[in-house]
């Protein structure tokens, strides 16, 4: 591997900014104007109002919490039984001490305003880096494993300035050393130059930079943003996964993201109700009428103002009274999700670190990416977890096999990439978001043309009923960019 010396940042740098590549999801990673990441209310309410919170992910959490601190009252409707939505530990089946994150993976020290809330509940943050070794390839019938030093012979048709690349330097020539510097701007997302860039797809950006096709199948292969390159807008790759999540050091909590719902949830444990289903929003002018079922039961809630924090797909179940405008319907209606399918496997021992590998792969079998979790349970000898991250439709239709049937399959694939992986496993589970019934899906993931054409519409109130959630953010996936848009909520309903 070579490294790179051109201006920007270094090669290192980037190495430790990209994180292991497994997207932010989060949910995993928003707004037009005047939405920077400072605090948008200021002093208590001048009347307070009753607001209903529909969704207790971090989008509803922070419109919760903003809105009561400032004076309002605030119930918070929630269908699972937990808060954080898509920012979900796994722990078990796992022995005690160990665990996988099911959902959003990563948070970055650009996050500003999880930053606030992590700093606040003082949690341990840990490195979430990419090793400069070790890592296997998976392409085209070849097993590479990378070393220190080493010039890549990959098993793609590329250009001369783009063999021996590894695919962090291509990102970077392409990508990094290519981008404005509005792309670290969410408030100009829709300002020139960067606004052009929702007409691109992701694949459109790169061959305009140059790129081989050759070098565009290796980033497919490689990089979790890159996964559906002519589906991918190149304004939300800009923004999102540039502007915002690589430009600062990705990290997770110690013990798992999901404590950062989980806290912010204890202090609003009294205005939570667990296990209700909203069914449908009236807005009755005076009030907002929500008629719900809980435990089998009908029920109803009224408020002076809705806040919904659903994801987009499970938006579409919800009837609301009037109808939303034409617009905001074909927003919801066409916005499209990532299908993601995450299996783990536990397997006895880390025995991959037996060969000098991390467990990290990247491929083009239907296992696609591989973590091993070792920075996060900084196993030894004991138990340990590999975890297949697979997306598209490879996602779909693993997400509806029988769970047994989904971990056989990967347990063989992954076989290809670690021979022994049969005899040590000895547990597995499978998490298909697009089988969830509070997800039906993973995170937004705006096509070419979708940013422009549905994100104001999918921001924008209607009547007493306000929208947030990743999907009406330009920083679509990421934590930082749900918490922003629950701020955003929370400041519509206080100046309203």
């Amino acid at each position: 591997m070579k490294k790179e010396t051109k201006e920007g940042i270094s090669r290192k740098k980037f190495l430790k900014q990209v994180g292991l590549g497994f997207g932010a999801l989060g949910t995993g990673i928003f707004f037009p104007g005047s939405l920077s990441a400072a605090g948008f209310l200021s002093g208590k309410a001048t009347s307070s109002k009753k607001v209903i919170v529909v969704g207790a992910g971090l989008a509803g959490l922070a419109a919760a919490r903003e809105l009561k601190s400032n004076g309002h009252e605030v119930v918070i409707l929630e269908a699972r039984e937990r808060p954080g939505g898509r920012v979900s530990t796994l722990r078990k089946p796992f022995p005690d001490g160990i665990y996988a994150e099911e959902g959003a993976a990563a948070y970055s020290e650009n996050y500003t305003e999880a930053l606030k809330l992590i700093n606040e509940f003082n949690f341990e943050k840990i490195p979430w880096t990419m090793p400069e070794e070790g890592i296997i390839y998976h392409l085209n019938g070849k097993r590479i494993v990378s070393k220190k030093g080493e010039i890549f012979n990959w098993p793609y048709e590329l250009s001369e300035q783009e063999q021996g690349k590894d695919p962090f330097s291509l990102v970077k020539m392409y990508i990094i050393d290519t981008l404005p510097k509005e792309s670290g701007m969410p408030d100009l997302w829709n300002k020139a130059p960067v606004v052009n860039f929702d007409k691109l797809s992701l694949a459109e950006y790169l061959r305009k930079q140059g790129a081989s096709e050759g070098a565009i199948e290796l980033l497919q292969n490689t990089m979790w943003f890159a996964a559906a390159p002519e589906g991918t807008s190149g304004l939300s790759m800009a923004m999102s996964d540039f502007g915002l999540f690589m430009g600062g050091m990705p990290f997770i909590l110690k013990g798992g993201n999901d404590q950062l719902p989980k806290e912010m949830a204890k202090k609003l444990k009294e205005d939570l109700h667990y296990g209700v289903e909203v069914k449908t929003i009236e807005d009755l002018g005076e009030k907002v009428k929500i008629s719900a079922v809980k435990k089998g039961n009908n029920t109803t809630f009224e408020a002076d103002e809705v806040i919904v924090t659903l994801p987009v797909k499970v938006l579409k179940k919800v009837t609301f009274k009037p109808a939303l405008s034409a617009a905001k319907f074909k927003a919801i209606e066409e916005m499209p999700v990532l299908n993601l399918t995450r299996v783990f496997l536990e397997v006895d021992q880390p025995f991959w670190r037996q060969e000098g590998v991390t467990g990290l792969v990247f491929s083009d079998l239907p296992v696609m990416q591989v973590n091993a979790y070792t920075n996060a349970n900084n196993v030894e000898k004991g138990p340990a977890v590999l975890e297949s991250y697979v997306v598209g439709e490879r996602a779909e239709t693993l997400g509806e096999m029988e769970e047994q049937e989904a971990i056989d399959q990967q347990l063989q694939e992954m076989g290809k990439v670690f021979p022994k992986v049969q005899e040590h496993f000895t547990e597995g589970y499978v998490k298909a978001w697009s089988e969830d019934p509070y997800a039906l899906g993973g995170p937004s993931w705006p096509a070419p043309g979708d940013v422009t054409a549905y994100l104001e519409d999918l921001q924008a109130p209607h009547g007493k009923i306000h929208f947030a959630g990743e999907h009406t953010s330009i920083l679509r996936s990421t934590m930082e960019g749900a918490l922003r848009s629950g701020l955003r909520a929370a400041r519509e309903v206080q100046e309203g």
